[in-house]
């Protein structure tokens, strides 16, 4: 309705100025177009006749996909070469044809109004946001335009001001432009249209919309600007295929819009970086591929994970100072875009800490000087359960034309001040690209904000859909191998199970973390049959506490008779058994024995068994020399 109150006068009184010149008045024609060498002087007579226009940096190449920020116009790698200069030109040429005799080919269309209409939302504004030099504006007048209403540098026309922003309607991305005089302020419609020099020869005048930032949530493909007109100037002919190339009544301004991370975030795996393994190490084991591992009594059996994260096209990372040209918000080197990492399932206490992040090309070689002089800020070096989320920021200018990886190392996993045993559930990892935020405000305006009009800016979107998980907990157990044992007239098999945890080093020292735990015995006959057997309240045997847990420094103490009867699993044994204890550093042995006196017939060996999935160290933790199979 607004838009219709204003256009109504301004449509009445253009039909009254051409009336006059109604052989004339569609003489004038417009365009639109990213593209474009300089503009020489041009000849109009009556202001701006010796102002040129620089050639324009042509569309964007590449934009984000959640992206509420960005800059149209802005050129190969999407850094204006002026701070918030990402522009389109409107070319507006008097092509005086043939006349009669002593006829002018000076012709004034009366007041009119070109609409830009870029289908996405606008979100800065027209008057300070980021700044009055950097907001959405007018620029560059050239030929009969004079000086802009409202441009934001100035110095960039002269003579009368006749063209100005009139509306903005951000939420559809449209921009009603006024071309007229007196008066020629914002929000105000003009009066008097511009007289438009004549020739010898077509004559033209150029302006530039300039500073604009879009929001390309949830598109693809190209953003194009269209130009219409309403009045006594028509719009050069073309089809939407013309908005490749342009000029014409539309042209692009965004060729791609991409997604922020190329793939989804990777816990990296295999050969690392020589600059990912060379950050320093707050952990106790080296750096390497794959999750962080400890057993749920705390024990580190890798100390440190590192994630994989690429983006999406080779200029998405930037620095403050390179997006938008610098012209960011709020003004500080904190502006860059940004990569947040956010855990899940942390346990109250734990120890996530050590966080470092590298970035290299997609081979693993660091950044050539002089991009990246300073490595990629982390903001907060650690996770906890309440501040689960790490931040990424780029202080150094980031190469626009290679294809980057961050590396983020978290490079000291430690069961801290956890309650154990640790729960079961692994720490995962998902990633989204900020700062975050909304396009416009809920009535459809900019936001300007401190904290809700942030330059650059982004929806929040989760990757990957199924988080990385990035800590595991296995469970803290022990696998023993009873090599032989045997049941049958007169003979039986005593086994000891013993509950190491307390002992006399520390962890630090490579001692154990005290845990406590079932027992479970899998029994295998030679026949083939196999029974499985868990300690519970009220199970046979010695040195049972609880429900049928043997307690750190305690020996469990049974007779494979007893286990084959509570398992029902008949009253003879040949073969050998696996005894799985869920708490580290067990150790065991076994004696078949003559159940008439009680001697000794055989000393059966009682393997620690190495974990073959686990890279050669068992779950329970690294059991180094002298400790190992055999003990």
């Amino acid at each position: 309705m607004t838009f219709k109150r204003l256009l109504m006068p301004m449509l009445i009184l253009g039909i009254i100025f051409s009336v006059g010149n109604m052989a004339y008045a569609q003489q004038v024609t417009c365009n639109i177009s990213s593209t474009g060498a300089i503009v020489p002087a041009a000849g109009g007579a009556t202001s701006n006749p010796a102002a040129t226009a620089p050639a324009l940096q042509g569309p964007t190449v590449n934009s984000s996909n959640v992206g509420l920020t960005e800059p149209y116009g802005a050129g190969p790698t999407g850094i204006p070469d002026f701070p918030g200069n990402g522009r389109v030109r409107i070319t507006c040429v008097n092509a005086n044809p043939a006349l009669p005799a002593g006829a002018s080919s000076a012709v004034n269309p009366g007041v009119v109004a070109l609409t830009v209409f870029f289908g996405v939302p606008i979100t800065n504004t027209t008057t300070s946001h980021p700044t009055t030099a950097t907001a959405l504006r007018l620029q560059n007048a050239t030929g009969d335009f004079g000086l802009l209403a409202d441009a934001g540098v100035p110095g960039t026309g002269t003579g009368v001001a006749n063209v100005t922003i009139n509306l903005a309607t951000y939420s559809s991305g449209t921009l009603v432009v006024a071309l007229g005089t007196a008066p020629a302020t914002k929000g105000t419609a003009p009066t008097v249209g511009i007289p438009f020099s004549g020739g010898p020869g077509p004559v033209t005048s150029t302006f530039e919309v300039a500073g604009g930032l879009l929001a390309t949530t949830g598109k693809s493909g190209a953003i194009n600007a269209t130009l219409t007109s309403s009045g006594g100037i028509s719009i050069q002919a073309g089809s939407i295929a013309s908005c490749v190339a342009g000029p014409g009544p539309c042209t692009q301004v965004i060729t791609n819009v991409l997604p922020s991370l190329a793939v989804d975030p990777l816990l990296a795996t295999g050969t690392l970086p020589t600059s990912v393994t060379a950050v320093v190490n707050l952990g106790t084991t080296p750096i390497a591929g794959g999750a962080a591992v400890l057993n749920s009594s705390g024990g580190a059996v890798k100390s440190n994970f590192t994630l994989r994260i690429q983006e999406g096209y080779p200029d998405f990372f930037k620095s403050s100072t390179q997006f938008n040209g610098g012209a960011t918000f709020p003004p500080s080197p904190a502006s860059s875009n940004q990569v947040n990492i956010a855990l899940s399932n942390i346990p109250t206490g734990f120890d996530i800490s050590g966080c470092t992040a590298v970035l290299t090309d997609t081979n693993g070689a660091a950044p050539v000087p002089p991009f990246l002089a300073t490595s990629p800020q982390v903001l907060a070096t650690n996770f906890t359960a309440a501040s689960p989320i790490l931040t990424v920021l780029f202080v150094s200018n980031v190469d626009p034309t290679v294809t980057d990886v961050l590396w983020v190392t978290c490079t000291r996993v430690a069961s801290g001040t956890a309650t154990l045993p640790l729960p079961s559930t692994a720490i995962s990892a998902q990633i989204y690209v900020g700062p975050v935020g909304v396009a416009l405000s809920s009535t459809g305006g900019a936001q300007t904000g401190l904290t809700t009009g942030q330059i650059p800016r982004y929806t929040q979107a989760l990757v990957p859909t199924t988080p990385i998980t990035v800590v595991v907990f296995p469970p803290s157990n022990t696998v023993l191998l009873l090599s032989f044992a045997f049941v049958g007239p007169g003979y039986n098999t005593g086994v000891a199970v013993a509950n190491t945890t307390t002992d006399p080093f520390s962890p630090i020292g490579g001692g154990a973390v005290s845990s406590s735990g079932t027992v479970t015995f899998l029994m295998v006959k030679n026949d083939g049959t196999t029974k499985s057997y868990t300690t519970t309240t009220g199970s046979p045997g010695g040195g049972l506490t609880g429900a049928g847990v043997v307690a750190s420094g305690s020996t469990y103490v049974v007779n494979l008779s007893e286990l084959l009867s509570a398992a029902g699993f008949g009253t003879s044994f040949s073969g050998y058994v696996f005894i799985s204890a869920n708490f580290t550093h067990a150790h065991g042995a076994a004696t078949i024995y003559t159940t008439s006196s009680g001697a000794a017939a055989l000393s059966s060996p009682v393997l620690v068994v190495q974990n073959a999935t686990g890279g050669g160290v068992s779950s329970a933790g690294p059991r180094t020399s002298p400790e190992g199979l055999g003990q």
